[in-house]
């Protein structure tokens, strides 16, 4: 896939999968933490938050598209870096992909505990297991990615491949996500990192051609 197709689809499903985690799934996590009836939530919800889930999967797989057909389109696949850059993106894609498919079985846990003395709070024990082990998997993810991702921004600028006023918004969510591990489940450097992360597909995507990966030989 071009560059500029790349940028237009990580973009379109970063933005569909943040405004519906805006709408959707922020209230419907907050409800399920603050209603009693959780068994009752789990039937209705199911579907939305799968949904959810799915979302944010494909907006991962189009992330590493982007980021796939950046170093293929513009660094030297010999050097070490680049290499580097590969298997992290590899990493911190499984990461992030095992810490969305952990979180979307929060609401199915409605049949556990049925056999104790108390279900709810057998259910709610096991959520909030769940809960911890996803946003685990989830921090490393993000740390390690939002690492890649300023990396390949940086370097890119470096190497005089594409201009770094291109790349800026790149790195700065980027450096934004490093610190996930530390700052979660604070949100706030997470919404500007994704703005950001939204900003610069847009500017990739809204070109109708990018420089030359090596004009000498064009």
């Amino acid at each position: 896939m071009k560059v500029i197709r790349a940028a237009r689809f990580a973009g379109a499903t970063a933005l569909a999968a943040g405004i519906y985690m805006l709408l959707v799934i922020r209230p419907l996590y907050l409800r399920s933490v603050e209603e009693l009836q959780q068994e009752q939530i789990a039937k209705e919800s199911l579907l939305l938050w799968g949904l959810g889930g799915w979302l944010w999967l494909l907006a991962i797989l189009a992330w590493m598209i982007f980021l796939a057909a950046l170093m293929h389109s513009y660094s030297p696949v010999h050097r070490i870096s680049s290499i580097i850059q590969s298997g992290l993106l590899a990493i911190s894609a499984t990461l992030l992909i095992l810490g969305i498919l952990v979180s979307m079985n929060r609401f199915g846990l409605a049949e556990i505990g049925n056999g104790g003395t108390d279900p709810t709070a057998t259910l709610a024990i096991w959520r909030a297991l769940i809960d911890q082990f996803g946003m685990t998997i989830l921090e490393a993810g993000l740390a390690m990615g939002g690492g890649l991702t300023a990396w390949i921004c940086v370097d890119l600028a470096i190497l005089g491949k594409l201009p770094g006023k291109w790349m800026a918004s790149g790195a700065v969510a980027g450096i934004l996500a490093l610190p996930s591990p530390l700052l979660l489940p604070e949100s706030i450097p997470l919404m500007i990192a994704f703005a950001a992360y939204c900003f610069w597909c847009l500017v990739l995507a809204i070109r109708t051609s990018l420089p030359a990966a090596y004009p000498d030989y064009s």
